[in-house]
């Protein structure tokens, strides 16, 4: 029997890798280079995307990376820091936009991450603690300016680096009651809502008018290190004293929810910042500096694996497919019958069956691999009727 597969190519889950805060910016914190750089040294010697390069992506060539870049110049690098910075808006500096351009021919994905990320209660303190902060969503009352201020980003994008923006996420997935509304005006394919870190409660959802698809974040990249590192706040830090005994304990919890989420062919999506600098001069949660071991740990896991990797982009254009397609077959005839109702070009779906098949599309001959316990054939498929001839299904 003939039908459609839950994830590309039948791979069992997708997996991406998820960095929050790509900026044109640079805050000397500490005496290594690529512990301050944000994105400023691009992929020069002493980047943060060198060192992500040379101490992970060298080792599994095949990770996805979607970045969550804000287009304006980023606000939680104070101004009334102590410590010396750079920083600058997409656009203001050539080499910059020249590295997005890269990341985005490499494979990866540039994503929506807000204008400036927010702003600080008392801009004379450089701490977010204490709630000092307040993210971008939190600040738009008036739903006609943060649609502005939204597709404002989606303009700079294109006009600067010739990249479409189909998602993003909220910065510090912090939301109001008018940002489903915001986001489902701006049209976009997903967006990052909310944090789903319970393997049990994540199921495919949608919101708004345009069905935006609310993309999961479903586990942390520091979970092999979490309870073991210093964010040089003392009073968070004296709680490690203890708790990092703990930490191999925790990683056999860690890897079973890595399992689960596999087991279950559900989204393997792993949540990371660019750089552990602040211009409090403490460690940003969850970096890839500070994680480089954790992610190291659950990317060989998942190298054993039946895994998808895609950026966060290539995951929701085939959730898409399948959610807006239909598998029709009548005799030897098959027609999947695709809704593209947002006109998204290149669009693939893949159908499997636990026999070998052949299908015909006009003139040419598609033959079905096996792959994961079935076979596999991925068609490419447009608005409206697909017909296909079975010719073969043994």
């Amino acid at each position: 029997m003939l039908k459609i597969a839950k994830w590309y190519n039948n791979y069992q889950s997708p997996s991406v890798l998820m960095i929050d805060d790509l900026s044109d910016a640079y805050i000397s914190v500490y005496q290594d280079t690529y512990k301050n750089d944000w994105g400023y040294y691009c992929d020069k010697e002493g980047s943060s995307f060198k060192y992500l390069n040379d101490n992970l992506l060298e080792k599994f060539p095949d990770i996805k990376i979607t970045f969550f870049t804000p287009y304006l110049r980023h606000n939680v690098i104070n101004e009334n820091s102590k410590y010396k910075f750079e920083k600058y808006a997409v656009g203001e500096r050539n080499e910059f936009v020249s590295f997005l351009k890269k990341l985005n021919y490499l494979g990866h994905e540039i994503a929506h991450h807000g204008s400036n990320h927010g702003k600080y209660v008392n801009s004379k303190n450089p701490s977010t603690a204490n709630h000092n902060w307040i993210h971008e969503w939190a600040l738009f009352d008036d739903i006609e300016y943060g649609i502005k201020v939204t597709i404002s980003g989606k303009k700079v994008f294109k006009d600067n680096c010739n990249i479409e923006i189909t998602g993003g996420k909220y910065c510090g997935y912090v939301q109001r009651e008018n940002s489903q509304e915001i986001i489902d005006q701006c049209n976009f394919l997903y967006w990052c809502s909310n944090p789903s870190y319970n393997v049990n409660s994540y199921d495919e959802s949608f919101f708004g008018l345009n069905k935006i698809i609310s993309f999961p974040t479903t586990f942390a990249g520091n979970a092999f290190i979490r309870l073991k590192y210093l964010s040089g706040d003392k009073r968070r830090d004296r709680k490690k004293i203890f708790s990092k005994y703990f930490q191999n304990i925790y990683n056999l919890y860690a890897y079973y929810k890595l399992y689960k989420l596999y087991n279950n062919k559900q989204i393997i999506s792993i949540q990371e910042h660019i750089s552990p600098s602040t211009s409090a001069g403490t460690v940003q949660s969850a970096n890839i500096i500070t994680d480089i071991n954790s992610l190291n740990t659950i990317f060989k896991f998942l190298s054993h694996l039946s895994i998808w990797y895609a950026t966060c982009e290539e995951i929701s254009k085939y959730i898409y497919a399948r959610a807006n397609s239909q598998l029709i077959i009548k005799d030897n005839d098959l027609n999947i019958k695709f809704n593209n109702f947002k006109n998204i070009q290149n669009i693939y779906i893949s159908i499997i069956s636990d026999a070998y098949f052949i299908l015909q599309h006009k003139d040419r001959i598609l033959k079905s691999k096996f792959y994961n316990k079935n076979y596999v054939l991925n068609v490419n498929i447009l608005d409206g009727d697909n017909y296909f001839k079975l010719i073969i299904n043994e």
